[in-house]
């Protein structure tokens, strides 16, 4: 998957207590349209990975017809 087909984007996290901290990410895949997003973790790299993780399988998933 190409960085160019992504959108990323941080977003609140609701479990964060620190008004306006932005540690959630939320990745829409510009081809597919397909979007997931996490902010349950710490950090936002965490998020980030949590994620793409969630997108790969969303991707897999139309790939093979399920």
């Amino acid at each position: 998957m190409d960085d160019n087909e992504l959108d990323i984007e941080v977003i609140p996290s609701p479990h964060d207590p620190v008004v306006g901290a932005h540690v959630g990410v939320r990745i829409r895949h510009k081809v597919s349209g397909l979007t997931a997003e996490s902010s349950s973790e710490t950090t936002q790299y965490a998020n980030r990975l949590k994620a793409m993780d969630m997108l790969k399988m969303q991707l897999m998933q139309v790939s093979s017809g399920n």
